[in-house]
C-alpha cells in the first residue's frame, strides 16, 4: 500500500507581497566536465556546465555518429562545456573539449 498526504486546506497561506534576492558568497565560480567513449556500433558523448555569479553564461554541446562504411565501421563523439560567472570585477571560467574516434574492422 502506498502512503499519500492530502493537504486539503491552505486558507491559512498569505501571499507574499515582497520578496528579495538571496545571495550567497560573493566569488563567481565556473565548473565543466564532457566525457566521450566510442565502441564497435556505438558512440556515447556527454557535457555539462555550471556558472554562478551575477551575471552567468553556459553552453553545452555533445554529437555522436556511428557510421557503416562496408568492411568497417567508423564511430565518433565529440562534447564540450563552456561557463563563465562574474561578480564585480571577479571572473570565473572554464571550458572543456572532449573527442573520441576510431575505426572498427568488422
Amino acid at each position: 500500500m502506498k502512503n499519500v498526504l492530502i493537504i486539503s486546506d491552505l486558507s491559512y497561506l498569505e501571499p507574499i507581497k515582497d520578496s528579495s534576492i538571496v545571495v550567497g558568497g560573493r566569488n563567481p565560480y565556473a565548473s565543466t566536465f564532457a566525457t566521450t567513449t566510442v565502441g564497435p556500433g556505438s558512440a556515447f558523448a556527454v557535457a555539462g556546465a555550471l556558472a554562478i555569479g551575477d551575471d552567468t553564461y553556459t553552453s553545452t554541446e555533445a554529437n555522436t555518429t556511428v557510421k557503416d562504411l562496408g568492411s568497417l565501421e567508423y564511430s565518433k563523439a565529440y562534447a564540450t562545456g563552456t561557463a563563465y560567472g562574474k561578480i564585480g570585477d571577479e571572473i570565473a571560467s572554464s571550458t572543456v573539449r572532449s573527442y573520441s574516434g576510431s575505426y572498427f574492422g568488422r
